[in-house]
């Protein structure tokens, strides 16, 4: 847990990735702060990631940019509700709350 929320915070944000990741389609949910760190949540258990720990932290900063990079549009088309990347193997769907960014990946094409 990085110092961006606290513990309250933390615990929620826990909770959501515990109830996503009970659905078998989800792998991998998260929270991460406006910095692409990992504040809460991971892969569902029996999940191997894809990548390793460093990729992974170039994913979320990915995440981030991009969320930041569509916000620049907000004044003329309105605000971004989320964003869903696919690729071959995973659909990523990113929800922007305040200074926080929620991630799921689901499993796609395999």
């Amino acid at each position: 847990m990085t110092q961006s929320v606290n513990l309250q915070e933390y615990y929620l944000y826990y909770k959501k990735c515990e109830l996503l990741l009970q659905n078998y389609e989800i792998r991998f949910a998260g929270f991460i702060d406006n910095m692409g760190n990992l504040i809460a949540g991971g892969f569902r258990d029996g999940v191997t990631p894809f990548h390793d720990e460093s990729e992974m932290q170039k994913l979320c900063i990915e995440n981030v940019l991009i969320v930041k990079t569509l916000h620049g549009f907000d004044y003329n088309l309105g605000k971004v509700e989320y964003t869903a990347l696919r690729r071959n193997k995973v659909v990523t769907f990113t929800f922007k709350f305040s200074d926080i960014v929620c991630i799921n990946r689901t499993n796609y094409g395999y």
